[in-house]
């Protein structure tokens, strides 16, 4: 089900108010951002003290339960109900379709291009360990070749990564779903991209009052990095009009993004670790990469109307 944007003929709005002719925020796209990320930070701030209040301890599952509620708090409750985002008053179904959470259709191809994704983000982070490796004038030896790509680490109880980081998908339905297509309303899609992704980015300064980041120069990395990805998150989401892809990609590359590149966290400077950040990790070489690939894949297999090009 399609559902209309600012304009067009409210009866057909599925359940929307019609009556109502007030302020209406998803009409006003700067002001949206700052709700969003307002609200965001107000659902991280709530949902943090209410488990240091309860004294729940540090623990795989806190990691797991904390980051999820509060994502859930924003997704569910503080943009349909109190923002009214993306496009005001509607039933939840219809709020769950246009931000796209609930269209996984062609699932196999949509999961397909999610992991081919993944495997281009995964290879250049371990291009950029072996580039860093020759700049110290170290060997790559097949030993450390393979140390570099080996995900064994991955697996509890050595690590419970590929747990913990479960929730950061559920940034893509902030993100991407309520604020992308919030921006949509009025925004040209390039610029909705842009913008989206500039919000994802100021969203991580939060890493330094809470204590998770708090050397700045690594934040303001992650402010940059965040922003590059997350323009091709909102391209992903808009040639498929799923969020799907662009989930499981921030899903696979959060987990595995510590196991290949320990070895540039653990020698190198900080400010050497955002420069390779930038460039290899979760930045230009990879997003470049995977917009490409995205751009022939939803090209070829996926229809017209899901393969939207994104231009003014």
């Amino acid at each position: 089900m399609r559902i209309p944007f600012v304009g067009e003929d409210e009866t057909t709005a599925g359940g929307r108010d019609a009556s109502h002719t007030g302020f209406r925020l998803h009409e006003h796209p700067w002001l949206s951002v700052g709700a969003v990320l307002t609200f965001e930070t107000l659902a991280i701030v709530l949902v943090i003290l209410v488990f240091t209040v309860a004294n729940v301890p540090e623990s795989p599952l806190r990691s797991v339960l904390q980051p999820t509620t509060f994502h859930f708090l924003f997704i569910f409750l503080f943009a349909p109900y109190v923002l009214r985002l993306p496009s005001g008053r509607q039933p939840l179904s219809a709020y769950l379709d246009e931000i796209r959470l609930t269209r996984i259709r062609p699932l196999g191809r949509l999961f397909f291009l999610g992991l081919s994704c993944s495997l281009i983000l995964v290879v250049s982070q371990a291009a950029g360990v072996l580039v860093y490796r020759l700049t110290l004038g170290e060997p790559l030896t097949a030993e450390f070749v393979l140390g570099v790509v080996d995900i064994s680490s991955l697996v509890p109880p050595e690590s419970w990564s590929l747990l913990v980081s479960l929730p950061s998908a559920l940034e893509e339905v902030t993100f991407r779903g309520v604020l992308l297509f919030t921006l949509l309303q009025t925004f040209t899609k390039r610029k909705a991209v842009v913008v989206s992704a500039g919000a994802f980015g100021l969203i991580h300064l939060l890493n330094i009052p809470l204590g998770t980041g708090s050397d700045v120069v690594w934040v303001l990395g992650q402010v940059g990095w965040s922003f590059l990805i997350g323009l091709f998150y909102g391209y992903v989401v808009l040639r498929t009009d799923s969020l799907l892809p662009a989930m499981l990609v921030h899903y696979l590359g959060n987990a595995f993004v510590g196991s290949i590149t320990w070895y540039v966290q653990a020698t190198a400077s900080v400010e050497t670790q955002v420069l390779y950040g930038l460039v290899f990790s979760v930045g230009v070489i990879p997003v470049v990469g995977m917009t490409l690939w995205a751009r022939y894949a939803t090209a070829r297999w996926f229809s017209t109307e899901q393969a939207t090009v994104v231009s003014p």
